[in-house]
């Protein structure tokens, strides 16, 4: 059973349009989706179509976007149904593993109680004449190269991409991921990006240089952001010069203090790589260093290789850019869009947090987002309504088809007042209003079967016990 193809076929049937040739299948189910969404009368929506939505925090992720659904068939002609949310809102209570939170929808109330601190602009670098590339370390976190343990206790806020974005993307990604070091993805719209850190200067002409995170992350890690060239609307964000990963063959090692790679490269003094894949040298596969001088196809590293295995053959340099560690706070290989004169200071902004159990939560923008950060996995459960025509294609409609022919002659309805056949609007108007008086009914139903709760009430003093009583 269908109860989505069967809706399609009675709206058919009800505005004489048999086939696609006048209107497609996608712009019934918009109708449909609209009808429910902006028409029906919120103390029908209360009940139906209601269900928990639940999910699993990630460690650092402040942010989580509604969710949203696959690509999908419809019926057995194949008409493609776009990715759309899976839920038309969220509603409190919201628990985090068992435990209740206040639920905000208002920005304002939200950051008054729980602020996105930006930290003063601090210089992490010094410009020396160059574009880069620079290392900038983040002074609110370790700076150690490696990761920290979990979990993890302090943290700095990720940029974000919201659900337009990620739909923008093309794919039901979330967060974007780049799967090559070297594809940003540009079809996000500037307004659909929110930035959390930036690294600021001052270039030779007195213009403002500015970089910061994209909210797009390098596959693999989701620790790891991509930095960017901030533009304007609407499609204005730029990657940075040279791209997030370079990789390049290797054709000989010498045994030597330092080590000098054979390689036609690209790269920098002062780059970090990592080499893998050699054969006969093995000691040096897996391991990070660091760019010490340049010379045509020639590339010292910062290691001593006289009684290392000699070099046999194959091997690769892998070489990381751009991209910012959430995690420890270094930039790696950072290059600007301009050169930075040198002596000139290079200052960082970001909002470093205290991470732990999420004690607040705000919904805005189709975006969850908590207070504080999780410092590790959380449970969290929350009411959801259900976007409709996704929903009606799902088996699990089953149960609601009662509600069929209201949802038809609504949709139906809205679309003879838009193509102006008010002779058949009027004649199918009762019709309609019959079927709403039926749905109606049964909501009522279940709203007087619902007793009012008082203070005095039990569900009134568990309220309160867990909002003040426990020590969290």
């Amino acid at each position: 059973m269908n109860l989505l193809q069967d809706i399609i076929t009675y709206i058919r049937r009800i505005i004489k349009s048999p086939s696609d040739a006048v209107i497609s299948d996608n712009l019934i189910i918009d109708y449909i989706n609209r009808f429910w969404i902006m028409d029906v009368d919120a103390r029908v929506q209360l009940f139906d179509l209601k269900t928990k939505y639940q999910f699993q925090t990630s460690p650092g992720l402040d942010q989580y976007n509604m969710p949203l659904y696959t690509i999908q068939t419809e019926g057995t002609g194949g008409d493609t149904i776009g990715p759309f949310p899976v839920y038309q809102g969220f509603m409190g209570p919201v628990f985090v593993n068992g435990i209740q939170i206040p639920f905000y929808t208002e920005r304002n109330s939200f950051f008054n109680l729980w602020p996105s601190y930006n930290q003063n602009l601090v210089q992490t670098a010094t410009g020396n004449g160059t574009s880069g590339p620079y290392t900038l370390n983040l002074p609110f976190l370790p700076n150690s190269p490696t990761q920290q343990n979990f979990p993890i206790s302090s943290g700095i806020i990720r940029g974000h991409v919201d659900i337009t974005g990620i739909i923008a993307t093309g794919s039901n990604q979330d967060p974007p991921i780049v799967t090559s070091g070297n594809d940003f993805i540009s079809t996000i719209p500037t307004t659909s990006v929110f930035p959390a850190v930036y690294f600021t200067s001052v270039g030779q002409d007195n213009s403002s240089i500015v970089i910061s995170d994209s909210g797009e992350f390098l596959s693999g890690s989701q620790n790891l952001g991509l930095l960017m060239q901030p533009g304007a609307a609407p499609y204005g964000n730029l990657p940075l010069t040279g791209g997030y990963t370079q990789t390049f063959a290797i054709t000989g090692i010498t045994q030597a203090n330092p080590a000098v790679i054979t390689s036609s490269t690209t790269l920098a003094v002062g780059q970090s790589i990592q080499i893998n894949g050699v054969g006969g040298m093995t000691q040096l596969n897996g391991n990070t260093y660091t760019v010490t001088a340049v010379s045509g196809t020639t590339v010292t590293i910062n290691v001593d290789s006289t009684t290392f295995t000699a070099y046999t053959s194959g091997g690769t340099i892998t070489s990381f850019l751009n991209l910012i560690n959430y995690l420890t706070g270094v930039a790696s290989n950072v290059f600007f869009p301009a050169i930075i004169p040198d002596g000139m200071p290079i200052s960082s902004q970001c909002i470093f947090y205290q991470l732990g159990i999420p004690r607040a939560v705000l919904y805005n923008n189709n975006t969850l987002t908590f207070r504080a950060p999780p410092n590790t996995q959380y449970l969290v459960e929350l009411d959801a309504y259900l976007s409709p025509a996704a929903f009606f294609n799902s088996d699990n409609a089953i149960p609601f088809g009662y509600m069929a022919e209201y949802i038809a002659r609504g949709a139906a309805r809205k679309i003879l007042s838009d193509t102006g056949d008010t002779e058949q609007f009027y004649f199918y108007e009762p019709l309609f209003k019959e079927q709403e008086m039926l749905v109606w009914k049964r909501s009522q139903r279940q709203f007087t079967s619902t007793r009012s709760q008082t203070i005095y009430s039990n569900q009134g003093f568990q309220s309160n016990y867990n909002q003040s009583s426990i020590g969290i």
